[in-house]
């Protein structure tokens, strides 16, 4: 049984449901997020080797997955969850970083992650709803989002501060790793076919590419 037909058994009505363009934007969000913001950032700061650490991400979100799943856990929805709330926690140690060179660049990376995260996180409630969790608690593990940012930040600014640049980066690949599997999953889950959906996915890339591009 998909994680859909689970949904609508306990009448959940997703949100991709009501509105089906819905997952193909998140599938196109997540994608522009890995393309334009994560890997170039990782490359950026681990060199080369951030792809194989970009593949190791991917692989080790797979098995999350089927782990989780092979022991009844819901594997979908908690890799999704997981995917937000990593990618978030590496975004408070960068903001941490641009602190450390000075306040004026702390604040325009601040802004840029603010501006960011925001489809991000309404990328993440749509697949977290389609694989059959309410809006309620969907909206209740973003939430935590924001205080992993925080928690981020603070281990590396005060507890970190010499955390290296390779390290950063490597991480931040692992992370693209799970956003490129978080577009996968939610492309899987649409209801729409696939013509329009392509043109969906499109829009959420070039929508996080624009976003990078002004912020």
């Amino acid at each position: 049984m998909s994680y859909r037909e689970n949904a609508n058994e306990q009448g959940e009505e997703a949100l991709s449901l009501r509105w089906p363009w819905l997952l193909p934007l998140a599938a196109g969000v997540f994608l522009g997020a890995t393309v334009f913001e994560m890997m170039p950032e990782a490359v950026d700061k681990a060199g080369t080797s951030a792809w194989l650490w970009g593949a190791i991400g991917i692989l080790a979100f797979i098995l999350v997955r089927d782990g989780l799943d092979y022991l009844g856990r819901g594997g979908l929805p908690w890799v999704a969850t997981l995917g937000i709330w990593l990618h978030s926690f590496l975004e408070g140690a960068v903001v941490a970083t641009g602190y450390g060179v000075g306040l004026v660049v702390g604040i325009l990376v601040s802004i840029g992650m603010i501006l960011h995260l925001i489809p991000e996180v309404g990328a993440v409630i749509a697949l977290l709803t389609a694989t059959g969790l309410s809006f309620r608690e969907a909206l209740i593990r973003n939430g935590i989002t924001w205080g992993l940012i925080i928690i981020g930040f603070l281990t590396v600014y005060f507890f970190l501060p010499s955390l290296s640049a390779k390290v950063l980066g490597s991480a931040l690949a692992v992370g693209a790793g799970g956003f490129a599997y978080l577009a996968y999953l939610s492309f899987h889950e649409r209801v729409w076919s696939l013509a329009p959906s392509l043109v969906f996915v499109l829009l959420g890339t070039l929508l996080v590419g624009l976003i990078r591009l002004v912020a």
